[in-house]
């Protein structure tokens, strides 16, 4: 009998395991799935909505499949010299930014690092623009964004799932800042917002 509960332990314990990572992969996908249902809904009811500010019909974005590993854990580099770096906008003009951290991660094995820029004058916003080799043929040209939250600690998540474009891919007349050399990424990341159609 002793024998039998012995056997039935790690069988017990393998299936448990199996059960909930099946499960915390797809409530990572309803959630993923949520964010763009969110967005869906500010395109089309915000005031802020540029489609709505346009009064232009909204065709719903389209977004790669949910795929957690493009959801990685990052280490921020914090500069401690304060110096600035100007970008170029997508309409020719140019905004000046605080070179705020290094954000280093890794992507299949393969160690990559981003810069992560603070807004002058406008507070705790920060800027993580990026371009990878998806840009200009799956995804807009001219890169996408992604949302992070910077507290005390230096460990922070990439949600490349929920990687957005900017507001001129949808209008020209937007403007948009470009991402730095630096943030041009030679990996392709299949995942979060896709190009969008004029």
């Amino acid at each position: 009998m002793k024998k039998a509960w012995l056997i039935l332990i790690p069988v017990t314990l393998i299936v448990f395991f199996m059960m909930r990572s099946g499960g915390s992969d797809e409530s990572y996908k309803q959630e993923i799935n949520q964010f763009w249902e969110d967005r869906h809904d500010f395109f089309k009811t915000s005031k802020a909505s540029p489609f709505v500010q346009k009064e232009v019909d909204y065709d719903e974005v389209e977004f790669f499949e949910p795929n957690p590993d493009y959801k990685v854990n990052g280490t921020l580099n914090r500069f401690t010299k304060r110096e600035t770096i100007t970008l170029g906008n997508s309409d020719g003009t140019s905004t000046t930014y605080l070179k705020f951290a290094d954000v280093n991660f890794k992507i299949n094995g393969q160690e990559y690092s981003l810069l992560l820029l603070k807004a002058l004058g406008f507070g705790n916003q920060y800027l993580l623009a990026f371009g990878d080799a998806t840009s200009g043929d799956t995804t807009y040209g001219g890169g996408r964004y992604l949302d992070v939250a910077i507290g005390k600690s230096d460990q922070i998540t990439l949600d490349f799932n929920k990687a957005y474009n900017p507001y001129c891919a949808y209008f020209e007349d937007f403007t948009c800042p470009l991402p730095p050399r630096e943030n041009l990424l030679d990996v392709a990341i299949e995942a979060g917002e896709k190009n969008y159609p004029y």
